[in-house]
Parts: structure tokens; C-alpha cells; sequence
């Protein structure tokens, strides 16, 4: 597949935003014909760039979330406690990174009490050392 360009990009950000929209709609966003957007949409999806359209539920009750920042104990790695996380229904991202840090884990909760709970099985998994938790307070932007 040939590299994105800036046109492949904004149609992925568009859907991004709003995976609706009509082929129709993103052309007159993107100053394309219909036609030539649906051959780059494909191509894009072909291509394995756009895996999927789908449903991202709106904040009518949202739950709360948090990320909780994980160091894992001397001689621990990912491979640890990645098992015990994966068990956990509340977990819904996980991400290994590098520096002080080694495991940011993204949670939902229905309450403040189970954000709790939840902090506290996460802590008690052997291999993780410290857990720091950090609640989510409004959501800015999200292209996932």
C-alpha cells in the first residue's frame, strides 16, 4: 500500500470521530468526488488501516475511570501480571511503557467504591509493587 496521505488522514479522523458519517458527507469534507472517496475507503480498509466501524456508547451514566499506574516489584515483568488484568472485566486498556512507570492500565468502575475495590485486587497481584491512581475527569478527545 502506498504511504497516507493528508486526505487519508482527515477521512480517518472524520470516521474517527464520527464512523456514520455518509461516504457523501466525507467527500464534501474532504473536497473529493463520492466516488473517489469510496476507492480510497477501501483501499484504506483493504490495506488493514481501517479495521472496523463501530459503536462507541455516549455518556448517558457514564462510568468512572481512572488509570492506575503500575511499577512491578524487582525480578516482575508484564508477563506476570498481564494474566491476573486480562481476568478482570474493569480493565479495559493496558499499555507497557518505558521510564519510572511500567504498566498504565485503564479501568471502569460504577462507582467510587468499586474503583476502589478494583485499585485495591490490582495492587495485591503478586509482581506489582506500587499503584498509583489517577481518575479520569472528562474525556477531550478520543480517535480510538
Amino acid at each position: 500500500m502506498k504511504p497516507l496521505d493528508a486526505i487519508d488522514r482527515q477521512l480517518i479522523a472524520l470516521l474517527q470521530d464520527n464512523a456514520r458519517l455518509s461516504t457523501v458527507a466525507l467527500a464534501k469534507a474532504v473536497g473529493l468526488g463520492r466516488t473517489t472517496v469510496q476507492e480510497r475507503l477501501q483501499r484504506l480498509e483493504s490495506a488493514g488501516v481501517i479495521a472496523q466501524y463501530t459503536v462507541r456508547l455516549g455518556s448517558g451514566g457514564d462510568p468512572l475511570q481512572a488509570w492506575l499506574m503500575l511499577r512491578y516489584a524487582d525480578g516482575f515483568s508484564c508477563d506476570d501480571v498481564m494474566p491476573q488484568l486480562t481476568a478482570m472485566p474493569q480493565v479495559r486498556l493496558c499499555h507497557s511503557v518505558a521510564g519510572e512507570l511500567d504498566l498504565l492500565v485503564l479501568v471502569q468502575a460504577e462507582s467510587p467504591g468499586e474503583l476502589a475495590d478494583l485499585r485495591e485486587r490490582v495492587a495485591a497481584i503478586k509482581g506489582v509493587d506500587d499503584v498509583t491512581t489517577v481518575p479520569v475527569l472528562r474525556t477531550t478527545l478520543d480517535r480510538r
